[in-house]
């Protein structure tokens, strides 16, 4: 039976040891040696991806280089995507994520806290429904001191409890947010799941 209910052992083997590197970065590197022919046809490209197969599952790594028309190249990885043998992305959950506040758009903390984060939603846990009448909601997201997201909440659902209101929602993001908080997530996932694997 694998240890995460999200990976396999083998995905999470594998990506400890493609993504491992010491201290907190915001994204994961690699040297990375282009062919003189390449590197012209790099500059025409729109998009570059390291993809990583095992099995039928691909890891898609988005890649970023500083300097395409160099021979030796420095390389960024962003967080990957994993498709599965049909066809269909995984999204990447961060369970119980730490350092995370809400805000409101006026910048007041929000009664509220995250239980799920993921990037296009979040499980949230308040002692007052976050929603009146009105499905959708503005706050913003601070992953960081340096660091906000602005999002537009689209309630899902909401449950009442006895003392608490658990509440999901959706969002939709930029492509330069959704980077910035597809990292966030991947690297808190790294994180809880090597602390998990510590004798």
């Amino acid at each position: 039976m694998p240890n995460h209910r999200y990976l396999t052992d083998e995905e999470l083997e594998l990506l400890n040891e493609v993504c491992h590197q010491e201290g907190p970065q915001a994204l994961l590197s690699l040297p990375l040696t282009l062919d003189a022919h390449i590197a012209p046809l790099l500059e025409q490209a729109s998009a570059l991806e390291l993809k990583l197969n095992i099995d039928g599952i691909q890891l898609s790594f988005p890649v970023a280089l500083k300097h395409p028309i160099a021979s030796q190249e420095q390389a960024e990885l962003s967080s990957p995507r994993i498709i599965t043998n049909g066809g269909h992305p995984r999204a990447w959950r961060l369970p119980n994520p730490r350092s995370l506040q809400l805000r409101q758009p006026n910048g007041r903390p929000l009664a509220a806290e995250i239980r799920d984060l993921s990037t296009n939603g979040m499980r949230v846990l308040s002692r007052r429904s976050l929603f009146g009448r009105c499905r959708h909601r503005k706050v913003l997201l601070t992953l960081r001191q340096d660091q906000q997201l602005r999002l537009t909440l689209e309630l899902v659902r909401q449950h009442k409890g006895p003392q608490f209101w658990l509440t999901a929602v959706r969002f939709e993001l930029s492509m330069t947010d959704c980077r910035t908080l597809s990292d966030f997530v991947f690297r808190g996932f790294l994180e809880q799941m090597n602390k998990r694997q510590e004798p």
